[in-house]
């Protein structure tokens, strides 16, 4: 008799717990089916999968900044909050295992490594990032910008075209020279080709993701996604492998002051066959991320990266890099030539710092700048490319109005922040003055998240800016550019992407 008291006064407390927890947690999101919970709202594609992003994120902050979602089994939190969010990044470090999703590709660099791992490496990694560094980027810089109008010239007065493929190459090209110190210029088959099945990773990335089935790894082993993204994989490390490898000879070898590298190999891969020839360095020695890396593999008679940690970081440099500020150079300019007055406004201030000169950005232009940095910020809060991120709970959090229980994910809605009541009535304008002026920013110094936030924020921020300025610089100076950016339809596989209505046209000034 004794037992079955015990049995009930212990079911009865963990009901009271649940009665007594539940009080605490969230109200649910509406459109909450029996057993599927919100799955629903995942199916389809990268179009579906926006607009599914956009419709949590404003019923969240309608239902207080904080609510929970379901999918299937794993029950999660939404927060749309800015002050609420910091708390959350700053508390939980982990990222939930939908990160561990791209961990086949990223392995474990910044962006998906654990925490004691992260914590380590982003201290070291912190010194290749300093401004020292990112000064000696400025020709590379320069000089990319000069060859993207060189690119761009054919569709001068011709209308309406795609300038996203123009940029997304042109990004790959600057990335890899400031990662790896090496030109690929010349191979414009393997850029292409890195480009497209980068694209493709993400969908896989993205469709895993979406269908919950595939989150248990015997399921999704199975899947003919799985396969080919094996494939895309083993593509894309053949590339980054061969060029650290071939970057950390040069690195080691008594000619790499020299500022050239000539290698003929033939490198033959499972599925393609790529030709490396003359890896060629610029002429001014350009220190890259990947020789930083090297010199810290080495510091203090010991290794403080593997072999497999500096390639886990180069690939996640890459693709953090390339991807992210090429889309955001893509959006921004169609935003610049749908506001003429924007954009009389940009070219007005480049004519104060460089008068009629087309020369080349230098440091201290670049801080004189303030319009064009208020326009790419405005850029970013509308359109944030990586408009959600995750944490998981690992310890019971209290904010403004709930709580928050360990062992659940939290997706912070870094849209939902971007467009939440605090940013004023004009929260879903195109309005870059308000960057200009401190009173017409939130109070709250949280309220901006383009580049993620808490200490596991973006380490390329300063780096994003120097080349978003200095390219849109050198491109302005010469062309005017229109577009409509109504027209735009955007997706989102893995990152915030244009889908159509992006085009633009191009005139050169007079």
């Amino acid at each position: 008799m004794i037992y079955i008291v015990c049995i009930f006064v212990i079911f009865g407390l963990y009901l009271l717990k649940g009665y007594l927890r539940s009080r605490h947690e969230p109200p649910s999101l509406p459109s909450d089916l029996p057993i599927l919970g919100h799955v629903h709202l995942l199916i389809g594609g990268g179009l579906r999968l926006w607009e599914s992003i956009k419709t949590i994120s404003h019923e969240c902050c309608k239902a207080g900044d904080v609510a929970k979602l379901s999918l299937g089994p794993i029950k999660c939190y939404v927060l749309t909050d800015p002050d609420d969010i910091k708390i959350v990044a700053n508390s939980c470090f982990e990222k939930g295992f939908l990160y561990d999703f791209a961990k086949p590709w990223l392995g474990e660099g910044l962006l998906t490594a654990p925490v004691t791992k992260w914590k380590t490496h982003r201290k070291l990694l912190n010194t290749t990032f300093n401004q020292q560094v990112l000064d000696g980027f400025l020709d590379v810089f320069n000089r990319q910008s000069m060859l993207l109008l060189e690119q761009l010239a054919m569709e001068e007065g011709k209308g309406s075209f795609d300038h996203e493929k123009y940029i997304m190459r042109n990004s790959l090209e600057t990335i890899y020279l400031t990662a790896t110190g090496l030109d690929l210029r010349a191979e414009k088959t393997l850029n292409a080709k890195y480009v497209t099945v980068t694209d493709k990773v993400l969908r896989s990335v993205i469709h895993r993701i979406q269908n919950i089935w595939y989150y248990k790894d015997f399921i999704w082993n199975m899947s003919s996604t799985k396969k080919q993204q094996d494939k895309d994989i083993e593509f894309l490390h053949g590339v980054s492998n061969m060029i650290v490898k071939e970057r950390k000879q040069y690195h080691s070898s008594p000619i790499k002051n020299s500022g050239w590298l000539n290698t003929k190999k033939c490198i033959s891969f499972s599925l393609l066959f790529h030709f490396f020839k003359y890896f060629r360095l610029t002429g001014k020695n350009l220190k890259s991320f990947g020789d930083l890396l090297f010199d810290l593999e080495g510091s203090n008679g010991k290794s403080a990266f593997s072999n497999q940690d500096v390639i886990d970081h180069v690939n996640t440099l890459i693709v953090a890099g390339y991807d992210t500020i090429a889309t955001n150079l893509v959006i921004t300019l169609l935003l610049i030539g749908s506001y003429k007055e924007v954009q009389d406004k940009i070219y007005k201030e480049l004519e104060d710092v460089f008068g009629q000169s087309d020369r080349d950005v230098e440091k201290e232009d670049l801080p004189r700048l303030t319009y064009l940095e208020a326009v790419i910020k405005e850029s970013l809060r509308l359109y944030p490319i990586a408009p959600m991120i995750t944490r998981l709970i690992d310890k019971d959090l209290k904010l403004k109005n709930y709580t928050l229980y360990s062992g659940k994910i939290c997706l912070l809605s870094i849209y939902g922040a971007h467009r939440h009541p605090v940013w004023g009535e004009d929260a879903n304008d195109f309005k870059p003055e308000r960057w200009l002026n401190p009173e017409t920013l939130p109070k709250s110094p949280n309220s901006f998240l383009a580049f993620s936030v808490g200490r596991r924020n973006c380490i390329g921020k300063a780096y994003a800016m120097m080349w978003l300025k200095t390219i849109i610089s050198h491109f302005l100076r010469k062309y005017l550019v229109t577009g409509d950016h109504k027209k735009t339809v955007l997706k989102f596989d893995f990152l915030l992407k244009p889908y159509s209505g992006h085009y633009i046209a191009i005139e050169r000034r007079k």
